[in-house]
C-alpha cells in the first residue's frame, strides 16, 4: 500500500540524533484527508497544518468506504506529492468491519483489502503482506465490548488514547492490553476538521533516512512511543497520574458537551 520513495522534506524534518546513526522523529496518527468520505481537509492543507505543528511525519488514516485497487495507488501518489515541503505524509487505510464497529488503521505494502472485512480476516492479511494494524478508538460504539482476544496477538499496536474519543486522558482499558500484549500503545488524533489539532503524538526513531518505508519499520520494530508536548505519555496511563488525569477529563466533558449544545443553538438562530 505505502509509497516506498523517500520523500525530500527539507527544512520541515528536524531530526535529532541519537545512537548508532538512528535518529527520532514526531509523527501525528490518525489523520482524515478529503480523501476519506466525512473529512474536507486537502493534503497539502494537512502538510501545512502539521508543519506548523512541527511533525515530521503524518500517519494518514482514511476510511475504506470508496476505495479500490487503483484509487489506493492515486492516493499513495498524491501523499507523495503534497510531502514535498514537508511533513511526510504516510499514507493508510482504516477498514471497518461489517458493522462499523470495529476500525483497524493499516500501514504499509498492503494491497486494499475491500470494504467491509471481517477484523480477524483483515489481520491476517495485513501480518501476511508485513503491513501494520493498529486496533483504533475502544471506546468508539463501545467497540472493545466485542474484541477477540486474538487481535491483539495479530495486531501490531492499539490506540491507548485518541483525542478525539478519550479526550485529556488515556483510556486505561487499551494502556492495560497493550501493556500485557507487548503491543504498541498508539497516542492518535483522529483528526477530520483543523481545529481538532492537540498535542498528543508517536515519538518514532528510525534506523535510516526518513521515508514511508522507514517510519512503517520502526511501527513494526516497535521503536516508538506515545508523547504528550514532547514528554512520554506513559505516565498519566497508571498511577497517581493516571487517576488525575481521567478526572480532568470527567469534569472537562460536560462541559465542552454543553458548549457545543450552545454554539448549535446560537448558529441555528444566526
Amino acid at each position: 500500500m505505502a509509497d516506498s520513495r523517500r520523500t525530500d522534506v527539507g527544512k520541515a524534518a528536524r531530526l535529532s540524533t541519537t545512537t548508532g546513526g538512528s535518529h527520532t522523529i514526531r509523527a501525528a496518527f490518525h489523520v482524515h484527508s478529503e480523501w476519506s468520505y466525512d473529512a474536507e481537509l486537502p493534503l497539502r492543507e494537512i502538510a501545512a497544518l502539521f508543519r506548523r505543528e512541527r511533525c515530521d511525519a503524518v500517519f494518514m488514516c482514511e476510511h475504506d468506504r470508496g476505495f479500490s485497487a487503483e484509487r489506493l495507488e492515486a492516493y499513495a501518489a498524491a501523499c507523495h506529492e503534497a510531502s514535498a515541503g514537508g511533513p511526510l505524509l504516510v499514507p493508510g487505510i482504516e477498514y471497518a468491519d461489517p458493522q462499523d464497529r470495529v476500525h483497524v488503521p493499516v500501514w504499509g505494502p498492503v494491497p486494499f483489502l475491500g470494504e467491509g472485512v471481517p477484523t480477524t480476516k483483515l489481520l491476517r492479511a495485513v501480518a501476511e503482506h508485513e503491513g501494520v494494524a493498529v486496533l483504533a478508538h475502544p471506546v468508539r460504539r463501545d467497540a472493545w465490548e466485542i474484541f477477540d482476544p486474538q487481535w491483539l496477538e495479530l495486531c501490531s499496536g492499539i490506540e491507548i488514547w485518541t483525542r478525539k474519543w478519550d479526550g485529556w486522558a488515556p483510556n486505561p482499558r487499551a494502556s492495560r492490553w497493550a501493556a500485557a500484549h507487548g503491543l504498541i500503545g498508539v497516542a492518535a488524533l483522529d483528526l477530520h476538521q483543523p481545529h481538532q489539532t492537540f498535542p498528543l503524538a508517536m515519538q518514532l526513531e528510525l534506523a535510516a533516512p526518513l521515508s514511508v518505508e522507514a517510519c512503517v519499520q520502526a511501527l513494526r520494530l516497535r521503536r516508538c512511543h506515545a508523547i504528550i508536548r514532547g514528554l512520554s505519555a506513559a505516565p498519566l496511563t497508571h498511577g497517581g497520574l493516571g487517576l488525575a488525569a481521567r478526572a480532568l477529563e470527567r469534569l472537562r466533558k460536560p462541559v465542552w458537551r454543553q458548549g457545543r449544545r450552545m454554539r448549535k443553538r446560537f448558529a441555528a438562530v444566526r
